[in-house]
């Protein structure tokens, strides 16, 4: 006889993005660089897998871009449209392989962003239901500000937590 364990696998690629220098005339993404990027582009892999056969959870938690006592809004709930020159600070991916799917709130489409509506509290990011070979979720994280947005330097720090369903 042979018994086989329960495991699951966890990473994340990137612990230190950033966004650049945040203007109200475009919308700023964060890259892996931290030197921030006018296009688009996917900050940091995310990736999960299990052989259990009630799968997975992973959760973010986090407040929005804080500067003191300065903030710059996160899109509450989403999918929302990024809107150029409106605060705004969001995040969206993508999965590829496995079994592992992005919730609503993140599954936006390119433009498309999202976030906790309740950010200091752990919120759903990604589930798998079942085993999983390894899902890669691309993370992507958008920023805008207003012309009347407070100066000063921004920051945040996200929690991504994976929970095995065993």
């Amino acid at each position: 006889s042979a018994t086989v364990d329960q495991t699951m696998t966890f990473a994340i690629s990137d612990n230190s993005i950033g966004f650049g220098s945040l203007s109200s005339s475009t919308t700023r993404y964060a890259n892996g660089a931290t030197t921030g990027s006018g296009s688009e582009t996917s900050a940091h892999d995310i990736t999960a897998s299990t052989n259990a056969a009630t799968g997975y959870s992973v959760t973010v938690t986090g407040a929005t871009l804080t500067s003191g006592l300065n903030t710059i809004d996160s899109i509450a709930g989403g999918p929302t449209a990024l809107s150029t020159g409106t605060e705004q600070f969001g995040v969206r991916a993508t999965a590829t392989g496995g079994a592992g799917t992005v919730s609503a709130t993140y599954t936006g489409s390119s433009g498309n962003y999202g976030y906790s509506t309740t950010p200091l509290v752990a919120t759903t990011f990604a589930t798998a239901t079942g085993s999983s070979a390894t899902t890669t979720y691309a993370a992507y994280y958008a920023a805008n500000i207003s012309a009347t947005t407070e100066a000063g330097s921004y920051t945040t720090a996200l929690t991504y937590v994976a929970t095995a369903n065993f």
